[in-house]
């Protein structure tokens, strides 16, 4: 998710306390940066904690022997090539942790837990260290010189702006409330009607697919008209440009399919969006790198020279570069050690950081409420250009764990990292001592993350197991029947490079070209369909409002499109703590 609301309720509820503080006790109450570096700490922690990242590399390392059977040849293919450091065999540990109803806190289970924990926490935490790093290096460029928009960081720095005597602040706005009450009573009629379905509920979604049922429309798959008032929020603060490329080239997407059909093209999986994501965003990267070369390169060389202008940075230009690479040898050495290659290694992480630049920049200029590429991360590119076959078993067994975190990408930190760097910047956060801040919350997370997981596991059974089941599926699949050079894959990927570097080159040479090329990997994203409309509702708001009322009236109508998020992440939350409390399923906001 692009912002978690988890995160908002936890600093609404500081604001709130922080104001009943102020009138109490005015010298003991936090101030903007203090309640901006806990919001940051806190979206550090949960970023690592999330789905697609800590938790589906620890679904991993029980996988492997307990799922082995004659039938899969998984004691034949690969036992032998799971390192012991990082996963656990014992069956007799495991037997809890897979049909529950135990603890986790028993001698046996600790000690038998306690070094893949360890090591698999370090891994994370260096990952995200690197990617400090990187993030340091173009953190001046990003935030200062190009001034990006970061759509993302206007609600809490807005909550969290302090009210000057005889001004009306944030919370006083009452646009601001009347946005926070419309979603406020949209959640609660719906989630009443989610618990007690006699209770009329206001339909959120209706899929336009049902009305395309023989060919060649129904080639063009979901089409749901959906208008979640969080997205519709999120996205008005988007540059219109952005807001217009998005809706629009998901309709290019589906006019893709269409177009497929209509020629006759029968080859699965096309127009292959996930392949053609994956080199849009290393398009992205490439350009993003091509277009600052110069101030990179300045940086590179004052760091070598000791002359840098840098002692504001979360940490020196020398420092972030020698982390840089720390950080990328550590992560190759221990992939080593797990069993893979080096050239895979290096190879599979160059292509990571890569896709999290990317991600990094589409987030500072368009903020999207979320992002990420289906099943079509480093290892399946490096599958696809070498093939299976030419990778050793030892190599592939290790990189089980690593499919797991780059199967979608949805939760990746360095765009949390630069956004709150972007805070510090306007609220004057020393950012040196927030760098350390998220740091230690990333270290802390990682650890409790595990701990958190095992305990569930051995309470309830298995948690989230299949999704280690998967990786290890896919790698007996890359054994047992070895795949070869894929030229659809290479080509699909070479043709969401090519879009984007050509609508970059287009939007540099025509002024009237509209299309922005960090629209197209958001609008093929599967996710984004659920997303597209209230998008397009999102830009003829702001189009309407730039065109007849001009910049006034769109800084007028900024606070109720954030009471729209606001209200609908306190209800969300609230639901969910209704949930925690009562162990019954409530309704869900987000709504898919």
């Amino acid at each position: 998710m692009g912002i978690f609301f988890s995160a908002i309720f936890c600093l609404l509820f500081l604001v709130v306390f922080n104001r009943g503080l102020r009138w109490l006790q005015p010298q003991k109450a936090l101030t903007q940066a203090e309640l901006l570096t806990i919001y940051a700490m806190l979206a550090m922690a949960i970023t690592v904690s999330g789905h697609d990242f800590s938790q589906t590399i620890f679904c991993t390392v029980a996988i492997s022997h307990w799922f082995a059977t004659p039938e899969n040849e998984w004691a034949t293919l690969f036992w032998h090539y799971v390192p012991d450091w990082l996963s656990v065999n014992d069956l007799g540990i495991l037997n809890g942790f897979f049909n529950g109803e135990s603890h986790f806190l028993q001698k046996s289970h600790v000690l038998g837990w306690l070094e893949p924990m360890i090591w698999w926490s370090i891994f994370l935490t260096v990952v995200v260290f690197t990617m400090l790093c990187l993030t340091v290096i173009v953190r001046r460029q990003w935030v200062e010189k190009e001034k990006l928009s970061y759509p993302l960081v206007y609600l809490p720095l807005e909550m969290a702006q302090p009210t000057a005597v005889g001004k009306t602040g944030f919370f006083a706005n009452r646009l601001l409330w009347l946005g926070v009450g419309l979603t406020c009573v949209l959640d609660l009629l719906n989630g009443f009607a989610y618990l007690f379905p006699h209770l009329p509920g206001l339909p959120m979604k209706y899929d336009l697919h049902t009305h395309f049922t023989s060919r060649p429309l129904n080639a063009m798959g979901k089409i749901p008209i959906q208008w979640n008032p969080y997205v519709i929020g999120l996205a008005f603060p988007i540059p219109l440009d952005l807001l217009f490329s998005c809706w629009f080239l998901f309709l290019i997407w589906k006019a893709q399919s269409l177009f497929g059909s209509m020629l006759g093209v029968n080859t699965p999986n096309y127009p292959f969006p996930d392949q053609q994501i994956l080199g849009a965003y290393l398009g992205i990267s490439i350009v993003a790198l091509w277009l600052a070369r110069k101030p990179f390169a300045q940086v590179v060389q004052g760091a070598i020279t000791s002359n840098s202008d840098d002692q504001d940075e979360p940490m020196r230009f020398r420092t972030a570069i020698i982390g840089l690479f720390l950080g990328l040898i550590f992560l190759v050495v221990f992939s080593y050690q797990a069993g893979m290659s080096l050239w895979f290694s290096l190879t599979f992480f160059v292509i990571y950081f890569a896709i999290s630049f990317g991600f990094t920049r589409m987030r500072a200029e368009l903020g999207p409420p979320l992002q990420g590429i289906h099943y079509s991360g480093p290892l399946q590119l490096i599958v696809a250009v070498v093939g299976s076959r030419r990778l050793s078993r030892s190599t592939l067994a290790a990189a089980a764990p690593y499919w797991t975190f780059t199967k979608e990408i949805r939760n990746n930190p360095m765009p949390f990292l630069l956004e709150n760097f972007k805070l510090a910047d306007r609220s004057g956060i020393n950012t040196r001592k927030l760098g350390v801040a998220m740091m230690f919350s990333v270290c802390l997370s990682a650890f409790l993350t595990f701990f958190a997981f095992l305990q569930l596991s051995y309470q309830y059974g298995s948690i989230g197991v299949g999704r280690g089941h998967t990786a290890y599926t896919i790698i007996e699949r890359w054994l047992s029947k070895p795949q070869e050079f894929d030229a659809t894959f290479l080509l699909a990927t070479g043709t969401g490079l090519a879009v984007v570097l050509g609508n970059t080159v287009l939007r540099l040479r025509f002024i009237w070209w509209q299309l922005h090329p960090l629209g197209y990997p958001l609008a093929g994203y599967y996710h984004f369909e659920r997303l597209w409309f209230p998008v397009l509702i999102a830009w003829l708001v702001k189009w309407i409002s730039l065109r007849h009322g001009g910049i006034k009236a769109y800084r007028r109508l900024i606070p109720f499109f954030l009471g729209l998020v606001l209200g609908e992440f306190i209800c969300g939350s609230g639901w969910g703590i209704v949930g925690l409390i009562t162990g019954e399923r409530t309704y869900t906001f987000k709504n898919w």
